[in-house]
């Protein structure tokens, strides 16, 4: 069998052949960019310093004052596994760290839509915080943020996805893709994000000898699941935060909800790998987002109780296979359309963008990836919106290929980005 790895930097593979890398194995490390013997320690204390991430710093200082003040703070999450793990990682390390009234709210796909909105941030402040910590979104989210301070938060913006031309007003921003950031690893997902939040609070508090040092280490599951789940390259340092996670659920050191999940998917924690985390865990938490609430997920990896995180596992299985159900549906509904618009031999458009009335608006996102890998073009899916007052509305999600961003694109000059 020939195996021919492409774009392999000769140098990197002398370098891991003579650390004692076995030469095909060194091959596939090199093309994977593991460009020295020292990218294979997994060990913590090679990790990235959380001083180098803009704004860790400044978030530190801002969570120490709420601490001291005994602030209410409100997570708000997003609706994916990155987004419920972020917010599980939140609620636990800050607990751990001292805050005694750690609150989250999390947007319903259909009803609420996106990110930190002008309502969320109401209904945030309504409920009696002052201060609101976005994580796995807020980068976007200007008018939400806008409003939040109109209504006398202190906002904290923890994200990871790329900015637009506008930065919302937040009192501190925390994303390795923002402007005049020289984090060296731009490829944290929301949860890493909101671990290196954490690990800035805890050397802060260490600095000023405020309280006891809780070990941080515990939510690394946690970080690993939602790195995996979110597809973010596999940098040295993610891989450093995956590889730990994986260690200590293998051992056995995890949280009820992660061990329930392993249960439910039929998968065996002691032989925790990223394929568990990325075909099997991640899709059961992803499934409450894209059909029902992504509260189930959030409340499944903060519980400490074993018999309610089997509850709720179970509750995301059952709503999984749903998913994968309407997911079958509209992938065959949608090829279907393809091969009756394009001829069997032709090439396929630039993109590719389809609709139909019976399309779920919150399995949208998994076939226009299905698309995407299928005809190798940027594809959008579009349904009916199922939120409340928005008769005759389409909402569409889009996947692309490598290379070709569309964050930023447009349908057509002058009109809504996409």
């Amino acid at each position: 069998m020939n195996i021919e790895v492409r774009d392999v930097p000769p140098r990197a593979v002398w370098a891991l052949e003579q650390a004692g890398v076995h030469p095909l194995l060194a091959r596939l490390y090199a093309a994977r960019g593991v460009v020295s013997p020292a990218a294979l320690d997994e060990a913590l204390t090679h990790l990235l310093r959380p001083d180098a991430l803009k704004g860790a710093r400044e978030a530190a200082q801002l969570l120490a004052a709420a601490i001291a003040e005994d602030a209410p703070i409100c997570i708000v999450a997003d609706y994916d596994c990155d987004g419920a793990t972020a917010c599980a990682v939140g609620l636990r390390g800050l607990r751990a760290l001292g805050a005694r009234h750690v609150s989250y709210l999390v947007p319903h796909r259909v009803e609420d839509g996106y990110g930190l909105s002008p309502s969320l941030a109401e209904r945030a402040a309504a409920s009696g915080a002052r201060v609101l910590i976005t994580v796995d979104n807020g980068i976007a989210s200007t008018a939400g943020v806008a409003r939040a301070k109109e209504l006398g938060l202190r906002v904290l913006v923890t994200d990871h996805h790329l900015p637009g031309e506008d930065l919302p007003a937040a009192d501190v921003i925390v994303n390795p893709n923002q402007p005049g950031c020289a984090f060296a690893s731009k490829a944290l997902a929301g949860v890493g994000v909101m671990f290196y939040v954490l690990l800035a609070l805890r050397a802060l508090l260490r600095e000023r000898g405020q309280a006891a040092q809780p070990r941080l280490d515990t939510l690394l599951p946690l970080v690993a699941l939602g790195t995996v789940a979110d597809v973010v390259p596999l940098d040295e340092n993610n891989r450093r935060l995956v590889a730990q996670g994986l260690r200590r659920v293998r051992a056995g050191h995890m949280p009820a909800g992660i061990s329930a999940l392993f249960a439910a998917a039929g998968r065996r924690a002691q032989r925790a790998s990223c394929f568990d985390f990325g075909f099997a865990l991640g899709p059961r938490i992803n499934a409450a987002g894209r059909l029902a609430d992504m509260t189930i997920g959030i409340e499944l990896l903060t519980t400490d109780e074993a018999a309610r995180a089997q509850e709720l596992a179970s509750q995301l299985d059952a709503i999984n296979r749903q998913r994968r159900s309407i997911e079958g549906d509209m992938r065959e509904q949608a090829l279907a359309q393809l091969d009756a618009l394009l001829p069997p031999d032709a090439a396929p458009p630039a993109a590719i963008a389809v609709y139909h009335p019976e399309f779920h608006e919150g399995v949208a996102g998994i076939v226009a990836s299905r698309l995407k890998d299928r005809l190798h073009r940027p594809a959008f899916v579009f349904a009916p919106s199922g939120a409340a007052g928005s008769e005759g509305e389409l909402k569409g999600s889009g996947r692309s290929i490598e290379g070709f961003h569309l964050d930023g694109c447009r349908l057509h000059p002058g009109r809504q980005p996409l």
